[in-house]
C-alpha cells in the first residue's frame, strides 16, 4: 500500500532543490550532485518471505574522477512482518564516464542482437521482446557502483504468530513468526545503478544486496505434535538469522 504522506514529503522535499538549481546546459554529465527520490522491492533472500515495498531519499556528490559518496534516508513499512524499519544509508560511491549517444545506440543494438540470437537459438517463443529489453537495458548514460552502511532503527515488534495445522486429525502444527532482535540495525551494503539521463534528471534502476549485521530479524519455528486429549508438546524449535537482503528499486533524480 503506497503512503500518501510519505510520497508527499518525498515531494515538498525536491521542490526545493529543483527550485534554486542554475541552469548550466555545458557538461551536464559532470555535474557533482544529485539530489532525488526511489522506491521499490526489499525482500529476504530466503524462501516463504514476501518482498516489501521500500521508500527512499538519495544524494549524492561526486568529484571529476568519479568518486564519490551517497547518503539518505530510507523507510520499509515491513521486514518479515516486522512493521516500521529506518535507516540512514552512507557509502563510497563511483559513477563511470558519460557514454554519448552513439555508443549508448550501439551498446545497444550488441545486446539486442546477442539476446535475439540466443534466443532464437534456445527456441523462445518471442525473441524479439528479449532483444527489446536488451536494448533498452544498454542505454544507460552512466553506470554507479557503491558499497556501504546503513545504520537506522527497527521501531516494530514481533510479528503475529502464524500457525498451519496438517494431517487429518491436526495433530500436528507448526507456529512461526519473525522475532525482533534489538531497536538499532546495521546492514553492509553492495550494489549498482543505471542512470538514463535527460537533461538534468536521471531515471535510475538499481539492484542491491545488503548484509544484516545486528541480527535484527530471527524467524522462529516451533513444531509440535498432540496426542488426542492432550496438550500440545513441541517436538523441534527452530530460530533462523534473516541476515542477506535484495533490493529493486527506480527513482528519480536531479543533478545540480
Amino acid at each position: 500500500m503506497i503512503h500518501r504522506p510519505l510520497l508527499a514529503a518525498l515531494a515538498l522535499a525536491v521542490l526545493p532543490v529543483l527550485a534554486s538549481a542554475q541552469v548550466n546546459p555545458r557538461n551536464l554529465d559532470n555535474l557533482s550532485d544529485d539530489f532525488g527520490v526511489y522506491v521499490g522491492a526489499y525482500m529476504p533472500m530466503y524462501k516463504g518471505h514476501e518482498a516489501e515495498v521500500v521508500y527512499g531519499l538519495t544524494y549524492g556528490h561526486f568529484n571529476p574522477s568519479g568518486l564519490g559518496f551517497r547518503t539518505g534516508l530510507q523507510f520499509i513499512p515491513r521486514v518479515a512482518e516486522v512493521d516500521q524499519t529506518f535507516g540512514l544509508p552512507v557509502a563510497f560511491s563511483y559513477r563511470t564516464p558519460a557514454r554519448n549517444t552513439d555508443g549508448r545506440v550501439k551498446s545497444g543494438a550488441i545486446a539486442a542482437g546477442e539476446a535475439f540470437g540466443y534466443e532464437a537459438i534456445m527456441g523462445y517463443r518471442d525473441p524479439l521482446r528479449g532483444a527489446l529489453a536488451a536494448f533498452i537495458a544498454n542505454l544507460f548514460s552512466q553506470a554507479e557502483f557503491y558499497v556501504g552502511i546503513t545504520p537506522g532503527l527497527v521501531l516494530g515488534g514481533n510479528s503475529p504468530v502464524e500457525t498451519a495445522s496438517w494431517d487429518p486429525s491436526f495433530s500436528n502444527q507448526q507456529n512461526s513468526w519473525t522475532k525482533k532482535n534489538g531497536n538499532f540495525l546495521m546492514t553492509l551494503d553492495a550494489g549498482a545503478c543505471a542512470n538514463y539521463r535527460i537533461w538534468r534528471f536521471d531515471l535510475k534502476l538499481s539492484p542491491a544486496v545488503h548484509y544484516n549485521i545486528t541480527k535484527n530479524y530471527i524467524y522462529h519455528t516451533e513444531t509440535a505434535h498432540r496426542e488426542q486429549g492432550t496438550d500440545v508438546v513441541p517436538v523441534s524449535v527452530s530460530d533462523k538469522p534473516l541476515r542477506w537482503f535484495f533490493s529493486m528499486t527506480a527513482g528519480l533524480s536531479f543533478r545540480f
